[in-house]
């Protein structure tokens, strides 16, 4: 290699600076698996220099999971056989230790409605679901009310105008974010690491902006998140990506 080739790949090294990663957890609470998440956002806050707190995340809820068969049906997308869901009227203390550890908490609607279906389309439909959200919020962890902005998150990431007309009707933010690949029930736990890498290989490509923080989405009801999280979070930081407190003003 000639000097000059070495000269430009050491500009090119030092000029790709990757942009933050901000962490964001769907579907949740549940027992067990959301716990060993926060406890990973424990252990990886002490080790960014302030033991004290955690590496803060937002935590998209919902307020419900139905137990009947047909409900759930008449809830989630056709495809979806994946039921099992978390909720704070299921897990209150759960919840109320995401707030508690200084987490967000977001506003996943009432259920993990789908949001095409023709009963959801409305403005009206959804925003009850917002609202029913925010009452149950309200009744098991009032604590989440000190955060100064309230989030959302659409179910399914389907942003619909009815979505879009509830939120502001709610004076919520809406927030995206870029899917990890946890949610799917065949990935392991290195399939899972290649997707994120390589999704967050995409944003950076495709934006540009060093300083804008990437929004990752996990979810922590599931098993393979909790037991895999540490490792995830290895890879990113490896890959250069470095992780930051969720701020929805960097958004």
């Amino acid at each position: 290699m000639c000097l000059a080739t070495s000269r430009a790949m050491s500009v090119d090294r030092a000029t790709d600076v990757r942009p933050p990663v901000m962490l964001s957890f769907d579907d949740g609470p549940r027992s067990g698996s959301t716990e060993a998440v926060l406890d990973v956002l424990a252990r990886r806050g002490a080790g960014l220099g302030h033991p004290d707190e955690p590496l803060r995340a937002a935590f998209f809820t919902l307020a419900r999971n139905p137990h009947r068969w047909l409900a759930r049906r008449l809830l989630f997308a056709p495809y979806e056989w994946w039921t099992e869901k978390g909720s704070l009227e299921d897990y209150p203390v759960v919840a109320r230790r995401i707030v508690a550890d200084g987490h967000w908490l977001g506003n996943h609607g009432a259920e993990h409605f789908w949001p095409r279906w023709p009963w959801f389309r409305r403005e009206r439909r959804v925003l009850a679901e917002l609202t029913e959200w925010q009452r149950v919020a309200d009744a098991v962890v009032p604590g989440w009310r000190v955060q100064p902005v309230r989030l959302a998150r659409a179910p399914y990431l389907i942003r619909t105008p009815g979505w879009r007309a509830a939120c502001k009707l709610a004076g919520l933010v809406d927030v995206g974010g870029v899917t990890s690949g946890d949610a799917d029930p065949r990935a392991g736990c290195d399939e899972v690491a290649r997707t994120l890498l390589a999704r967050l290989g995409r944003q950076h490509e495709g934006d540009g902006a060093a300083s804008r923080p990437v929004l990752l989405i996990f979810h922590d009801i599931r098993e393979l998140t909790a037991d895999c999280l540490d490792r995830w979070l290895d890879a990113i930081v490896a890959a250069g990506y470095p992780l930051v407190d969720f701020d929805p003003d960097r958004l």
